[in-house]
C-alpha cells in the first residue's frame, strides 16, 4: 500500500462537511494501479520464497490475472506489463478483469477452474489493485483509499485451501463510472444499502453457508467487502455473525475503502492471525456478490515469515495538504512535464528497465546499469552477460534536486550499491529527504516515471523497506 495517508479531516477543512474518521491512504504522483499491483506481486512472491526458504524463486506462473476498476490503460492489457516485469512464461494465460469490485474473486473463481482442468500447469498470480477518485468534496473522497494485493494459487499445499463458492449476479447500480468521467458515481444511500449491498451480500453469505452446510458458528471470520464501518455491522446482523469476533478489519479507519484489493487486503491482514483448521469466508460485492469458503491448513504458522500488512501499515507519511492531494492526482497543477518518448527504445530496452537486467563483463565480472558495451573497468568491448540485479541494496551517496519539476519537492536522487553486485542511479521516493542517509538500506520499487508518446512510461525507484 502507497506510503502517503491523508487526514479525513483535512480534506473536510478544505472542502467543507463533515469530517469522517481516520485517514486513507493516497498514491503517490509516481504511483498507479499497475505499478501497486506490480509491487504487490513481487511481495506476494518474496514471501512464497521465504515460506519455501527457497534462495531463488523457481515458480512457474502459467496465468495472471489483474482485476481492478481504475487500471490505467483502457486498451492494453495491464496484466501483461505485470507478466513482462515477473518474467513469466509468455505462453501463459495473462488477462485483465475490468470494471467490477468483486474481480479479485472472480479471478480465483478463474484461477481454481484453470488448475482443476489442468489448463495452467503451473501457478495462478491473481493481482487486485485500485486508484479510484471520488470527485472533491464527495463522501466518496473522504472514503476512497488506494492499494494493491496479490494472491498465489497452486495445487500444493498452501496456506488455505478453497473449498467452496456461491454467487449472486444482479445488474444493480450502487458504483459506476463511464468512459469519459473523472469521478466514480454511487446511488442514493438508503437506496444502494437496503436493495442493494445488503441483501445481495447475505443472501451470496448465505447460499454459502447452506451450500456447505455450515452456520455462521462455525466461520471464525467473514472477510467482506464493505465501503464504510457502518454497512459491514450491518451486514453482520443481517447474516447472523459476531461483528466484535467474526468479522475481519477492513482497515477502512487506516487505509480507507481500497475497492478490488480490500478483500485480499483484509484477507493477508486475518490470516496473520489465523490457526490451523479455521473456515473463513471472503465474500466481495460489485454487480452482485459472491462469497468463497477457505479452509487454513497446518502451514499458517509460515505466516509469520511474511511481511504483514500491519507493517505496511506502519510505514507511512502525512499529507497536511490537501492541494498537494489534487496535485498527486493530477486534478489541479502539473505532475510531471511532458517528456518525449521513443517507442522503439521503450522495447529495445523494455529487459533492462522493466525487468532489471544488466550486462556482467566476462574478463573482469564488473557489472554494469545500464547495459553498455565497453567495460569501464577493464576496457573490454561487446563481451557481456546479460544479469538480473537484485531489487535491494544500500545507497552509496545521494542528492537532492530543488529545480527539478516535482509534485513532492525536492526530488531526491540516489547511487544505490545492489546486493550481488551492481550499482543503480534513479530517483528515492516515499521518503523525507531529511531521512535519507548514506549507508541506509533500501530497495527497488517499480514506480512510474512520466506520461510520453501519450503512453505512461515505467522505471523503478528507491524507497525504504518496510518491516517485518
Amino acid at each position: 500500500m502507497p506510503a502517503y495517508r491523508l487526514a479525513r479531516d483535512v480534506i473536510a477543512k478544505a472542502t467543507g462537511g463533515h469530517a469522517g474518521r481516520g485517514e486513507k491512504a493516497v498514491a503517490n504522483y509516481d504511483e498507479d494501479a499497475l505499478t501497486m499491483g506490480v509491487n504487490a506481486s513481487l511481495e506476494c512472491l518474496d514471501n512464497y520464497s521465504r515460506i519455501q526458504n527457497l534462495e531463488n524463486d523457481p515458480l512457474n506462473i502459467s496465468s495472471l490475472l489483474f482485476a481492478s476498476s481504475s487500471s490505467p490503460y483502457l486498451e492494453k492489457q495491464a496484466a501483461g506489463v505485470i507478466a513482462d516485469v515477473l518474467e513469466t512464461d509468455p505462453s501463459g494465460l495473462f488477462t485483465d478483469i475490468h470494471a467490477s469490485l468483486r474481480g479479485g474473486l472472480d479471478g480465483i473463481d478463474i484461477g481454481m477452474s484453470l488448475l482443476a482442468d489442468g489448463t495452467t500447469a503451473g501457478h495462478v498470480l491473481i493481482v487486485a489493485s485500485d486508484k479510484r477518485t471520488g470527485e472533491p468534496g464527495s463522501g466518496e473522497e473522504q472514503a476512497f483509499g488506494d492499494g494493491a494485493a496479490s494472491l498465489l494459487l497452486g495445487k500444493g499445499e498452501g496456506l488455505a485451501t478453497v473449498e467452496a463458492s456461491a454467487r449472486l449476479n444482479a445488474n444493480f447500480p450502487h458504483f459506476w463510472r463511464r468512459e469519459n468521467d473523472s469521478y466514480v458515481h454511487s446511488g442514493d444511500q438508503r437506496f444502494v444499502t437496503n436493495l442493494g449491498y445488503l441483501p445481495l451480500m447475505s443472501g451470496a453469505i448465505d447460499k454459502l453457508l447452506k451450500q456447505t452446510n455450515l452456520s455462521a458458528a462455525d466461520i471464525s471470520k467473514l472477510v467482506a467487502y464493505a465501503p464504510n464501518p457502518g454497512l459491514l455491522k450491518q451486514l453482520s446482523r443481517k447474516a447472523g455473525f459476531n461483528f466484535e469476533t467474526q468479522i475481519a478489519d477492513t482497515l477502512f479507519g487506516s487505509i480507507g475503502d481500497t475497492g478490488a484489493p480490500q478483500v485480499f487486503i483484509s484477507l493477508a491482514n486475518a490470516l496473520s492471525k489465523a490457526k490451523a483448521g479455521d473456515n473463513l469466508i471472503i465474500a466481495g460485492y460489485g454487480d452482485g456478490a459472491e462469497a468463497i469458503l477457505l479452509k487454513v491448513s497446518a502451514r499458517i504458522d509460515q505466516v509469520e515469515k511474511c511481511r504483514s500488512v500491519g507493517a505496511f501499515c506502519a510505514r507511512k507519511r502525512m499529507l497536511d495538504s490537501y492541494v498537494k492531494y489534487l496535485n498527486f492526482r493530477n486534478i489541479v497543477g502539473e505532475s510531471s512535464y511532458d517528456a518525449f518518448s521513443s517507442l522503439a527504445l521503450l522495447w529495445r530496452e523494455n529487459r533492462q528497465n522493466m525487468r532489471l537486467y544488466g550486462v556482467k563483463c566476462q574478463h573482469c565480472n564488473t557489472i554494469h546499469f545500464p547495459q553498455r558495451r565497453v567495460c569501464h573497468a577493464c576496457g573490454t568491448k561487446d563481451r557481456m552477460d546479460p544479469i538480473k540485479l537484485s531489487r535491494r541494496g544500500t545507497i552509496y551517496t545521494y542528492t537532492n534536486d530543488y529545480l527539478y519539476l516535482n509534485p513532492d519537492p525536492p526530488g531526491s536522487l540516489a547511487a544505490v550499491d545492489l546486493e550481488g553486485g551492481g550499482r543503480f542511479f534513479g530517483q528515492v521516493t516515499d521518503a523525507d529527504p531529511k531521512d535519507i542517509k548514506i549507508g541506509q538500506e533500501v530497495e527497488l520499487s517499480f514506480r512510474k516515471l512520466h506520461d510520453g508518446q501519450d503512453i505512461p512510461n515505467y522505471f523503478w525507484k528507491a524507497v525504504v523497506p518496510v518491516g517485518r
